[in-house]
């Protein structure tokens, strides 16, 4: 396995578990509909640096970052909508 494999599959695996670590939140948040405690401005704040690493990725060709970053994406704007739907 070259270098370049090897930092591909690290990437992937690293970026499968951060967005596995946003899903129990948008979960929680949507079955509940208890945002209180949660912050619109940190979620926003995501939502924005998903959006940059997304470009970055794509901007480099690099598919574990795009991958990892649109998913993120998807989630924490879910988030968001559950924040400011029944914040």
């Amino acid at each position: 396995m070259s270098k370049q494999e090897i930092a591909t599959a690290v990437g992937s695996l690293a970026g499968l578990i951060t967005v596995l670590s946003f899903i129990p939140q948008a979960v929680q948040a949507w079955r509940t509909k208890r945002t209180q405690d949660l912050s619109a401005g940190t979620f926003t704040m995501l939502v924005l640096q998903a959006v940059g690493w997304t470009t970055y990725g794509v901007l480099l060709g690099q598919a574990p970052i795009i991958y990892t970053n649109s998913l993120v994406l998807a989630i924490t704007l879910a988030i968001l909508a559950a924040k400011l739907k029944h914040g």
